[in-house]
């Protein structure tokens, strides 16, 4: 049997055929589905030719013969693939027998058949192709682009298709993959229940829409969609044979995107089984989509893994070749390509000293407001963003890195800041061990002086400490109270107090070290004058240190000697002043010599003071002594140094009254005021009450 020029209408031998079915269109056309030529419409829609189709229903089929044309006509159905009427016809020139009809019909059938058969192997190919890309690719976006392909091939009553998944971030479904489709369709981002796909993907069911159905669907989409649709299906509007088909990509219970296909131009009805079978190749989508993101996911872990053991090895290294503050700053802005300081609390110091960056801060109170924080946060100053990153030893912060953010921070340059911290910790750390151990040095030679032997000895170890042993010298003790209680932070305090002190005294000859909660100088001072001098460069740093949200800083300044021998002296006047501040809860520095007279109560013990003001006050205490304010009278009798004018113009009373009243207080206390006994212990009680 030899193939005319049509697929399905053959010859045999003399006789040649033509085979018609009814489509799901319900329109006639040739099984190979050609177009019906003028030869053909003039058999087919000759009636009166074809057998009556009410017999079809209890034979095979019906045939009948055509003497007038010389054709066998043939009615029958067929269930391949499924319910389809057909008509045949043969040249016969004849009728045929039984067994010649019997033959042709069985043929045609075959070739039904055979015709199902094949439309099953292409879209099983289609199906394995869609499997062999799961397996073949990790690329998302071509993996989708071949599934939706292979859906078209599988499906062939649709023209064109497009893939859309639902981004999070903008809560909109974007197309992905498109087949047939101009490229438009990449700017067509719909929201949720927006258009055929986003009423799919809310429902989370599949559907058939015909071109009423489309059209009233997406009637809700916005004006610049429906532009990018239409520029992409190129006019589609006009086309009646339009058809959509969309069904959800989801995954288990996780919605992930929409598919959706169109029938444009073809003529083959759709149907529940392409619906399945376009669902089918949504659920490929979906796992591709799921293990693509799972292998991103992997391969991003990896990188990340990999990038992260890489930062590791190079501040390891940096370490190993104790590279200063400034490399490891340095070397963080490398690694994170933005610009970044190193801020030392402790020194009030950048690293490197001076960076755009450094400069712009340095003369801002950001720092000072975040040194108590030990989590990292983002601030704003000047319109700039700022990320700080802690550096903490035990609980504390000692210092920051400074980043200023021309972009946010990704996942690994909080690594690259989270390893730079703790090489700086230790570094730093290294430091104050160093430190303590030179403090340590301090304290003893300190104690050596306060014993004073061997002067030869001493007077040499002060020349290695920086001290003239020649020359005048005098003591200050410093003390840290009151806020900070925990441990490491009066440490980190001490710290700063010390850097801020060796910043403003420069270049002198002094000898100083912390210990415990006090920080000890001992410096030379040729002359008195000098000695002043350098009180002054104390008072500047205790003046900014009391700005602070610190510790309460108290000192006392010792007298000025000539000889190691009287450092002891210079020493303990300065405790004895700074025993005064603290006896009195006032915050500063005191040299010994402005104490005056208190220095002669600086042993006696707080009881015994205030127990001496309560005997020479009591008397005016009573309550009778009090409505006559006679405790007031009196002292502000004695702070206008026993002026009868200026004590009554402070009282805002007459003179006459005063004399009247200092009187009574003679009678209360049992006294004369004009003896000078009397008059020194009043007065001397005044001035503990003010004092204490």
């Amino acid at each position: 049997m030899e193939q005319s020029g049509i697929l399905m209408c053959r010859s045999d031998g003399a006789l040649t055929y033509h085979v018609w079915i009814l489509d799901s269109t319900e329109e006639w056309g040739h099984l190979c589905g050609e177009p019906l030529t003028d030869h053909d419409k003039k058999i087919f829609s000759n009636e009166d030719t074809w057998p009556n189709s009410s017999c079809i229903e209890s034979n095979n089929y019906s045939t009948c013969y055509n003497a007038h044309t010389g054709h066998q006509h043939f009615l029958f159905t067929t269930k391949v693939p499924e319910t389809t009427s057909v008509r045949a016809c043969i040249h016969s020139g004849r009728t045929l027998s039984k067994l010649e009809s019997d033959h042709f019909v069985l043929q045609v059938r075959y070739l039904l058949l055979e015709q199902t058969i094949e439309r099953h192997w292409q879209e099983n190919d289609a199906w394995l192709e869609g499997l062999h890309s799961l397996t073949s690719m990790l690329e998302l976006n071509e993996l989708l682009h071949n599934i939706m392909q292979n859906a078209l091939i599988a499906i062939p009553a649709v023209d064109s298709g497009f893939l859309m998944l639902y981004d999070a971030e903008t809560q909109k479904l974007v197309p992905k993959a498109s087949i047939g489709m101009g490229s438009s369709i990449y700017d067509f981002k719909t929201n949720l229940g927006e258009g055929v796909g986003g009423k799919v993907f809310e429902g989370g069911i599949g559907h058939i829409y015909n071109r009423e159905q489309a059209f009233a669907a997406i009637s809700n989409i916005q004006a610049n969609n429906m532009k990018s649709l239409m520029v992409s299906m190129e006019h589609t509007e006009e086309n009646p044979n339009l058809m959509v088909m969309a069904v959800p990509v989801r995954m288990n219970k996780d919605k992930l995107g929409v598919m959706i296909v169109h029938q444009i131009y073809k003529k083959q009805k759709l149907t529940n089984d392409d619906l399945r079978r376009l669902q089918g190749f949504a659920d490929q989508a979906a796992i591709a989509i799921t293990n693509a993101r799972l292998f991103s996911d992997l391969r991003e872990t990896n990188e990340y893994l990999v990038n992260r053991n890489h930062i590791h090895d190079v501040f390891t290294k940096l370490s190993f070749k104790d590279s200063d503050l400034i490399m490891v700053a340095k070397t963080v802005e490398q690694m994170t390509n933005l610009p970044v300081s190193l801020f030392d609390l402790t020194k009030n110091e950048w690293y490197p000293h001076y960076t755009p960056l450094s400069r712009r801060l340095m003369d801002t109170d950001l720092l000072k407001k975040w040194e108590n924080r030990v989590e990292a946060l983002t601030v704003t100053t000047n319109g700039t963003s700022i990320h700080l990153y802690p550096i903490v030893n035990d609980g504390v912060a000692i210092g920051y890195f400074v980043v200023e953010l021309h972009r946010s921070l990704r996942p690994l340059d909080t690594v690259v800041l989270e390893q730079g911290s703790a090489l700086v910790a230790l570094k730093m750390v290294n430091t104050y061990s160093m430190t303590d151990m030179y403090y340590k040095q301090c304290y003893e030679f300190f104690n050596e002086l306060l014993q004073y032997r061997e002067p030869n000895q001493l007077a040499s170890k002060a020349r290695d400490f920086g001290l003239s042993p020649d020359k005048p010298l005098f003591v200050i003790a410093l003390q840290l109270s009151g806020k900070a209680q925990v441990v490491k932070k009066r440490e980190t305090h001490q710290r700063m107090l010390i850097a801020a002190l060796h910043k403003e005294l420069g270049s002198l000859e002094y000898l100083l070290f912390g210990f415990h909660d006090k920080v000890t100088i001992i410096m030379n001072a040729s002359t008195e004058s000098l000695q002043q001098v350098l009180i002054e460069k104390l008072n500047k740093v205790v003046t900014l240190w009391t700005n602070k949200d610190a510790p309460i800083l108290r000192g006392g300044i010792g007298r000025l000697y000539t000889g190691l021998e009287h450092v002891a002296k210079s020493s303990e006047e300065a405790n004895k002043s700074l025993a005064y501040l603290l006896s009195r809860g006032t915050p500063g520095i005191i040299g010994y010599q402005s104490i005056g007279i208190n220095r002669l109560f600086l042993n006696q013990q707080t009881e015994d003071i205030e127990q001496f003001i309560q005997e020479v006050f009591a008397p005016l205490q009573s309550s009778k002594a009090k409505s006559s304010e006679l405790e007031m009278t009196l002292k502000t009798y004695i702070a206008a140094n026993r002026s009868i004018s200026d004590t009554a113009g402070r009282l805002h009373i007459h003179q006459n009254t005063l004399y009247h009243r200092i009187r009574k207080i003679e009678e209360a206390l049992a006294v004369d005021l004009n003896d000078s006994n009397v008059w020194l212990k009043l007065l001397l009680a005044y001035h503990l009450s003010e004092t204490y």
